[in-house]
């Protein structure tokens, strides 16, 4: 598509064209084309929030008004999908919620699939994806309809149409706290991305509760073991949580189009070319209930725990193994390089061919040495012995080498460690087991029903982590 830029107020200033010309390529080559719907949206607008929403009710935006009213204007961009093929109950679901979000916003029509209206201090724009000549196809879900609307808000921001920069996604099974949009509002330009507390809502159905709360546990244990082992991807990756710097978005291409997973991938992404943000305060929260819309995640594994599934967490020693690693990069990256030396001791040509990269396998031989066999068999299958030695030469000191060893050992190089050892060291346990011998958790007394004590603690817990967090926080 043809990128267009407008302002509404006047001449646009530096920062406003710094965002347009740095989104500019993402823009014109990788936005998806519902994107133009924001040249036909009239006004302008405080904060833009963006919902894929499928098989919903159309009460689905009660859980934003709260937040809304503090918001100033306010527009939601909702993203109401189905797939060819899907079950026909899922579009009947989803034909019902548009008449619902209809005659509640008086909708009307503006072309090209979207439909704008407006309740109170909420505007809404519906994005048409579930009628059946629009569907997605069949393999296309979340991750397609989080972009389609991210896509939107990025044209709306740049071209000076929303105030704030950073526009925030959301799920249609959340209620947002009173001062959301407040929160936003005070984020520093320097992040990426910020994340929300998050927290399942019981529902009154006890076996689903149980399970959501049981999966929340889960979140928080993988996160804590993490944080144990100095990891810096140690952050929740909830799509509800996520809010992101509009500029950045586009610096990685935006939302990556899978069914499941898709924040998990846009998180690691954003987090190595700004810090996120943990915000804190009171949490996003989270219906509890059962869900098939997406292949794994919250709601699949919500409904086998409720239908009798125990629940198994990753072997504390898997965190142990990632613990190992994170050491064993601090220590090469502080190990000197021959870019740590000036240009002019650096030896002849010869020299340099080879005493520093007899150097450098010297140093990463002895690493991989002292590690556990499983730690060592993952990461020479990941081509270490290859990697690291050039890694080390593109930095200048050891915080830059450090960073880019993270930068390689990504939140899905650590995901991909904790399931080889796994599999071939360390199986995982019931819950309960393994909280109890992990280091890096306290007591959690199961009260037999949504575990409210324990979840609590280990919210308040999560409160006092930095603020920053990623792998480009400088350390």
């Amino acid at each position: 598509m043809t990128a267009r830029y407008s302002s509404r107020s006047g001449s646009p200033g530096p920062t406003l064209i710094r965002l347009a010309e740095g989104s500019l390529q993402y823009r014109n080559r990788y936005a998806e084309p519902e994107s133009s719907l924001a040249f036909l949206v009239p006004g302008s607008f405080d904060f833009v929030m963006v919902v894929p929403v499928c098989a919903e009710s159309g009460t689905f935006v009660n859980g934003y008004c709260a937040a809304a009213h503090g918001a100033g204007r306010l527009l939601v961009v909702a993203v109401l999908n189905g797939r060819i093929g899907t079950d026909a109950s899922v579009h009947a679901l989803n034909a019902a919620c548009f008449r619902n979000l209809r005659t509640r916003f008086s909708l009307r029509e503006l072309g090209r699939g979207g439909w704008l209206g407006r309740e109170a201090s909420m505007s809404l724009l519906v994005v048409d994806r579930f009628t059946p000549d629009r569907r997605f196809p069949p393999r296309q879900g979340v991750g397609l309809a989080r972009k389609i609307g991210a896509d939107i808000a990025l044209e709306l921001i740049t071209a000076g149409r929303v105030r704030h920069p950073f526009f925030a996604m959301m799920d249609a099974d959340a209620s947002l706290p009173v001062d959301y949009f407040g929160r936003i509002a005070r984020l520093e330009p320097e992040c990426s991305a910020a994340l929300f507390p998050l927290w399942h809502e019981p529902s009154g159905a006890g076996d689903v509760d149980r399970a959501t709360a049981l999966y929340e546990v889960h979140l928080r244990y993988y996160q804590r073991g993490l944080q144990w082992a100095s990891s810096p991807y140690a952050f929740h990756t909830v799509g509800s949580t996520i809010v992101v710097h509009a500029l950045c978005y586009a610096q990685v291409r935006g939302v990556p189009l899978r069914q499941a997973g898709e924040d998990f991938y846009l998180l690691g992404k954003l987090s190595k070319v700004r810090p996120l943000a943990r915000l804190r305060g009171e949490p996003v929260r989270l219906r509890s209930r059962m869900s098939d819309r997406v292949p794994f995640g919250t709601g699949p594994k919500s409904a086998r725990l409720a239908r009798g599934e125990a629940l198994e967490l990753y072997h504390p020693d898997c965190f142990a193994a990632v613990r190992e690693v994170m050491r064993g990069l601090r220590c090469l990256s502080v190990l000197p390089s021959a870019s740590d030396q000036p240009r002019a001791e650096r030896g002849s040509s010869a020299q340099r061919s080879s005493d520093p990269g007899d150097a450098d396998d010297n140093d990463i031989d002895t690493l991989l040495a002292q590690m556990s066999p499983a730690v060592r068999g993952f990461l020479e299958s990941q081509g270490a012995r290859r990697v690291w030695p050039t890694l080390r030469e593109q930095a200048p000191n050891a915080a830059d080498r450090l960073r880019r060893f993270h930068i390689w050992f990504d939140g899905f190089r650590t995901l991909k460690l904790i399931h080889h050892v796994r599999d071939h060291a360390a199986p995982s346990m019931l819950w309960w087991d393994a909280i109890r011998l992990a280091p890096f958790m306290g007591d959690v007394d199961d009260d037999g029903a949504c575990l409210t004590v324990a979840r609590t603690e280990l919210l308040r817990l999560e409160g006092h982590l930095p603020r920053l967090v990623g792998p480009s926080v400088s350390r």
